[in-house]
C-alpha cells in the first residue's frame, strides 16, 4: 500500500507535465531518446532496488552494515581503476578495518582466542571478553 501512496504523486506530476507539453515536445513519443544504454541503466537500477529489498528483508543489521562497507570499498576501487582517483592513508586504514571485520564475521574465531581444539563443535564456542594483561 505504501508503494501506491508514493507512486501516486509521481503519476500525478507526470500527467500534469505531459498535458502541458507544447510545440516540438508534444510531437515526440513518450519514450523519445531512450536508447539501449538507457534501458540497461534502468534495468540495473531496478535490479539494485530489488536486491536492496531482499537484503533488508532477509539479512540482519550487522550483515547490512558489512555489506555497505564492502560496497564503498568496491566502488572506490572501481573509481581508482576507471578514473585514477587517489586514495588517502585514512581511507586505506578504514578499508583494512572493514575487510578484517568482514573476514572475522564470516569465519570462526581462531583457536588461540577460544582455547578450544579445532575439532570442537561450533555450538561449544563461547565468546569471552578480551582481557588485556597489566
Amino acid at each position: 500500500m505504501r508503494n501506491f501512496q508514493l507512486a501516486f504523486f509521481s503519476v500525478v506530476i507526470a500527467i500534469g507535465q505531459y498535458t502541458t507539453l507544447s510545440g516540438d515536445e508534444a510531437e515526440k513519443p513518450f519514450l523519445f531518446g531512450f536508447n539501449s544504454t538507457v534501458w540497461v541503466l534502468c534495468l540495473l537500477q531496478a535490479g539494485g532496488g530489488l536486491l536492496v529489498a531482499a537484503v533488508i528483508k532477509y539479512a540482519d543489521n550487522v550483515l547490512k552494515g558489512l555489506a555497505t562497507g564492502v560496497s564503498v570499498i568496491v566502488s572506490s576501487a572501481c573509481a581508482v581503476i576507471l578514473f585514477g582517483t587517489a586514495l588517502g592513508v585514512q581511507f586505506l586504514a578504514g578499508a583494512f578495518i572493514i575487510l578484517a571485520s568482514v573476514y572475522f564475521f564470516a569465519n570462526d574465531l581462531p583457536t588461540c582466542l577460544t582455547g578450544k581444539e579445532s575439532g570442537s563443535k561450533k555450538e561449544d564456542i563461547e565468546m569471552k571478553p578480551l582481557v588485556l594483561p597489566k
